[in-house]
């Protein structure tokens, strides 16, 4: 009896030792998951593939002459047509992230095949004077400046404005108010809007809106006897694409517990 006390008074005593020994281990847990960030901050090319409805708005005076200056006349002229067609072409820029903005900054140029024609003609049209105004949008490119928000890790909203710049042609042959062919590169501005999704480390997606304006083009047909027409065209376009961008190094980063 005695050593059956003794021994159970022994276990006891390591059972306590080592209940207090485990005590004092550290106490491992499993690690959270670790999220994968995906970092817009880089630079990026791409190409993009869309269409443009364009607007040619031509407005000027029809001058007939005559040896009595009294009698000389000052008749307005104007004309509208539609200058649609598909364009296609690239972009560079660069963007930076700061938490949920993105700044950047990005600049295309675009090859266009955008046609329209329209009658112009006087304030008495169409029983006065008239005749067919050509148009056409070869190129053009915009250097802008990106603002966006991130609604979504890998949704990118934003808005875009500054320079545009392109091509603008017309023609007009019908007599006698033979314009001829003119040519002219005109600077101007744009504005719009755009979304972005990010597809992986590396490519995006995007569909985008600019509103643009390339301004005026004037010029004078020849004088045909004593009678002159002075002509002034106005180009705007609105411009709907999609895009596919490459984004070169960056990619996921590992910083969110």
């Amino acid at each position: 009896m005695k050593r059956t006390l003794i021994a159970g008074a022994a276990f006891a005593s390591l059972l306590v030792a080592t209940s207090a020994s485990a005590a004092d281990l550290p106490v491992y847990t499993k690690a959270p998951p670790v999220a994968v960030v995906y970092d817009w901050t880089g630079f990026y090319i791409g190409t993009n593939l869309g269409y443009s409805f364009g607007r040619g708005t031509t407005d000027g005076t029809q001058t007939i002459g005559s040896l009595v200056a009294a009698l000389t006349t000052v008749t307005p002229m104007s004309g509208r047509a539609d200058v649609n067609g598909f364009i296609g072409g690239g972009q560079l820029g660069y963007n930076w992230q700061h938490g949920a903005w993105v700044f950047g900054l990005e600049g295309d140029i675009q090859f266009s095949n955008e046609r329209g024609s329209g009658s112009v003609c006087t304030a008495a049209c169409p029983a006065g004077l008239v005749f067919t105004r050509d148009y056409k949008l070869d190129w053009f490119g915009t250097a802008r400046g990106r603002v966006g928000f991130l609604p979504a890790e890998r949704i990118l909203l934003y808005a875009t404005g500054g320079l545009a710049y392109g091509g603008f042609s017309g023609s007009s042959s019908t007599l006698p108010m033979d314009f001829g062919t003119w040519s002219q590169t005109n600077v101007g501005w744009t504005v719009g809007a755009g979304a972005e999704a990010a597809l992986g480390a590396n490519w995006s997606v995007k569909l985008e809106y600019l509103y643009m304006d390339l301004g005026s083009v004037g010029g004078s047909s020849a004088t045909v006897g004593l009678n002159k027409w002075v002509f002034d065209t106005k180009f705007t376009d609105n411009i709907v694409r999609v895009g596919l961008n490459y984004k070169f190094g960056g990619g996921p980063i590992v910083s969110r517990y």
